[in-house]
Formats: C-alpha cells, structure tokens, sequence
C-alpha cells in the first residue's frame, strides 16, 4: 500500500513537473508573440509616418506640377524665340567648320603656291643662266680672237665705274623717290610676309657664311684658300653691315649700287691673291636683304603705334 502511494506521488510530482515546463514554455512563447507584436506595431506606426509623408510629397508634386503646367503655358507663346536661338547657334556652328576648313584649305593652297613660286624662281634662274651662257657663246663665235679683250674691256669699264663712284660719291640718280621705291617694293608683298621673307634670307645668309659658301679661291693649299676666302668674306660682309645699318626705304637705292661696286671692286682686288672673290649669288642674297630690309622699315614708318609682329621679326632677324 505504501508503495502504489509513493508510486503515485512521483506520477503526480512528474505530470506536474512537466505541466509547469509546458506553462512556462507557454509564456515565453506568449512573450515572444507579444514582443513581435510590439515591434509590428511600431513598424505599422512607422510606416503609416512615412505614408503620410510620402502623401504630403505626392500633394506637393502636384501642386508643383500644376505650377509648372501655368508657366509653360504662359511661355509657350516664346516657342518661336527659342526655336530662332537654336537655330541660330546650329547655323553658327556649321559656319564656324566651314570657316576652319576654308582655312586650312587656304593655308594648303598657300604652301602649294608658295613651292610653284620657289619651282619657278629656280626655273628663271636656271633659264638666265643657261640664255647667259648661250650669249656668251655667240659672242666667243663672233668675236673670235677678241672675245677675251672685249670681255676684259667690259670688265675694266665695270671697275672703273665702281671707282669713280667711290672717288665721286653716288648721284641723285641712284636716289629713288619713296613713293616709286615703296610701290616697286611692295608689289606682292605684305607686312608680315615681308619680315617673314627677311628672316629666311639672313637664315640663307648665315647658312651661306657658316658652311664657307660665299666666294671662292684657286689656291691649292687649302689653309691659304679658305684664308683667301674669309678676308674678302670679312671685307665684303663689312661692307654690307654697314650700309644696311644705315639703311632706309629712301636710301636703299644708294647702299644696292654702292654694295654692286664693292663687289666688283672686291673680286677685282681679289685676284691678286689667286682670284679670291664673292659668288654672285651671295651678292643677290644681300641685295634681296637690302630691299625686304627697307620694305619692312617702310611698314615700320607708316604703323609707329603698332610694334606688332613685324617689328620682333626685325629684331629676331
């Protein structure tokens, strides 16, 4: 008897021992739900906030909209201004690459001409040189035996010309007036043009001088040959200095005849020290100095408030 007593006794302690875990698992079930049913109803609260927020964008849009939708209305009447605008600026566009390729077809056709020019210039030299030498022969055919004393009367007249320059100074009519002067030398040519063909010819100069191409000699050795060289090299470019230091459009008559007299005075001297003498082409060279020299002081004269471009290549050249 006492035994089925303590056997029920520990049936009873068991049954209520886990009737109180499932209520306790009960609760914090019910606890857990009520947390969750806190947190969604913060949530709910949350998004029923933003609801209204985004309500009270949305009602803000409109009303933006509608103000928006006023004043296109009232500005469509300027359509047609803002249709020219772009019109204008599209045309503008296309008139600005047409421009630049306009110019950079000029700026070929410029450098096209100026080679058919260089081409040409070389052809008339050539073509001077080639009729000079045909002349020159004609006249060693006719002539005969008195070629050689006719050639060497021309040149003693030529030097004694020259001499008589020296001795009696140059006349009025080596004096060209300036209008006559400026229009020979502006012929086809602009101021920067002008300065810019200045610069190659002293570039063609100081070529010439550094690379011992101005004269000649006929001196076997070679140091008494290039020495030969650089003295008349020194005299004539000496000269040439000088003159064109003291240069001017209305002078530039007298220094091109007085440069021509010291080289054929200079050639002249020269052969006494085995025919040393200046290449006719660097005579051109400086004559061609000369004159674009006094072409760009002309410009110089007429635009004294405007140092510009011209006058730095002056300076530079």
């Amino acid at each position: 008897m006492l035994y089925l007593y303590i056997l029920t006794t520990f049936i009873l302690v068991g049954l209520l021992y886990r009737a109180i875990i499932k209520i306790r698992k009960k609760q914090r079930t019910l606890e857990s739900l009520q947390v969750n049913l806190d947190r969604t109803r913060n949530n709910l609260a949350e998004h029923e906030q933003q609801n209204d927020a985004l309500h009270h964008q949305l009602n803000t849009c409109r009303i933006e909209i509608g103000n928006l939708k006023n004043r296109v209305e009232k500005l469509s009447q300027y359509q047609d201004v803002l249709d020219t605008e772009h019109y204008v600026a599209e045309r503008k566009n296309q008139v600005e690459s047409f421009v630049e390729a306009t110019k950079t077809e000029a700026e070929f056709l410029l450098e096209k001409m100026k080679a058919e020019i260089e081409n040409t210039r070389h052809y008339l030299e050539k073509l001077e040189k080639n009729s000079r030498l045909n002349l020159e022969a004609q006249a060693r055919e006719r002539l005969g035996a008195f070629y050689h004393q006719a050639v060497e009367q021309e040149k003693l007249a030529t030097i004694s010309k020259a001499l008589e320059n020296k001795i009696q100074g140059y006349g009025l009519q080596y004096v060209y007036p300036a209008q006559i002067l400026l229009d020979q030398l502006i012929e086809g040519y602009e101021d920067i043009h002008a300065a810019q063909q200045l610069t190659e010819v002293r570039r063609k100069i100081k070529n010439a001088i550094a690379a011992n191409k101005v004269g000649q000699c006929e001196y076997v050795e070679e140091n008494r040959r290039l020495s030969a060289i650089a003295l008349v090299t020194h005299v004539f470019n000496s000269k040439a200095d000088l003159y064109l230091s003291q240069l001017e459009h209305d002078t530039v008559g007298l220094f091109i005849q007085a440069l021509q007299d010291d080289f054929i005075l200079i050639n002249h001297y020269g052969a006494a020290f085995s025919h040393a003498r200046i290449h006719e082409s660097f005579l051109k060279l400086r004559l061609e100095e000369f004159k674009l020299a006094a072409l760009v002081s002309a410009f110089k004269a007429q635009q004294p408030n405007e140092p510009g471009e011209l006058q730095q290549q002056m300076v530079e050249g």
